[in-house]
C-alpha cells in the first residue's frame, strides 16, 4: 500500500446478544458521526468517508434498514456529540436496486460524484439566501444498495461501506466491497456487521483471518 495504491482495511462487527437491527442502528450512527468528525477536521480531505455505502443480499433487509436510517439513525445522529462524535444531519439518502428505474439510476451515479466541502456548502447556504437556484447538487449521506453496485459502479470518491451479513457468494463479498477505495483520494474502510444468531455469520466473524 502506499498513497497511489491506498488499499482498504475490512473489519468485523458482531454484538453477541443484541438484536441485529440495534447493531446495525449503532454501526452506521458511528461511522457516520466519526467521518462528520473528520470533515469539521478536515473539509474535503473527508470526503471519501462521508458518504457511507450500506450494501445487503435482499432488498427486503435495505428497506427495513432504510426505515431506520430515516428515523432512529437520523435521530441519534442529532445527539452524536453526546456520545463524543460529531452530531450530524442526514440530508440526502438514496438506493441503488432493481425498485430503481433504468431513467433515475444515472441521475443517481451523477449525485455520487458530488462532494462534500465546506466552500460549497456556504454558497448553497448564500444562495438559497437570495432565493437563487443552486447550481451544486447536495451529496449523498448515504445510499443504499444491493448487488446492483457490485457491476458498473466506479465512483473513485467513495471510501466508506458498511455490509449488512455475510454476502452468500464470497465472489459477491470482494465485488461489492472493492467499490470503495479504488483512488488515490484515501484507503477504503469496510466493516461487516454480522448476525451471531446465523451460524455462517458466526463462522466467518471468528474465521474471516484465516
Amino acid at each position: 500500500t502506499g498513497p497511489q495504491y491506498p488499499g482498504r482495511r475490512y473489519i468485523g462487527i458482531n454484538a453477541f446478544g443484541r438484536r441485529y437491527p440495534v447493531a446495525l442502528i449503532r454501526s452506521y450512527v458511528a461511522h457516520m458521526a466519526s467521518a462528520q468528525v473528520l470533515f469539521d477536521k478536515y473539509d474535503s480531505l473527508a470526503d471519501p468517508w462521508m458518504t457511507l455505502a450500506g450494501y445487503f443480499n435482499s432488498i427486503r433487509e435495505l428497506a427495513g434498514t432504510r426505515r431506520l436510517v430515516e428515523d432512529d439513525i437520523r435521530a441519534r445522529l442529532r445527539d452524536a456529540d453526546q456520545r463524543g462524535l460529531a452530531k450530524r444531519r442526514v440530508r440526502a439518502l438514496e438506493e441503488l436496486t432493481s425498485r430503481k428505474s433504468g431513467i433515475d439510476i444515472p441521475k443517481i451515479m451523477e449525485r455520487l460524484e458530488a462532494t462534500f466541502d465546506k466552500t460549497l456548502e456556504a454558497q448553497r447556504a448564500a444562495d438559497r439566501k437570495e432565493g437563487k437556484q443552486t447550481t451544486s447538487a447536495v451529496p449523498y449521506d448515504v445510499v443504499l444498495a444491493t448487488n446492483m453496485i457490485s457491476v458498473g459502479v466506479d465512483i473513485e470518491r467513495l471510501g466508506l461501506m458498511l455490509v449488512a451479513g455475510q454476502p452468500k457468494n464470497t465472489s459477491e463479498y470482494i465485488q461489492a466491497t472493492s467499490r470503495v477505495g479504488r483512488s488515490n483520494q484515501g484507503p477504503g474502510f469496510v466493516s461487516t456487521v454480522f448476525n451471531w444468531a446465523r451460524p455462517r455469520d458466526l463462522s466467518h466473524y471468528e474465521t474471516f483471518e484465516h
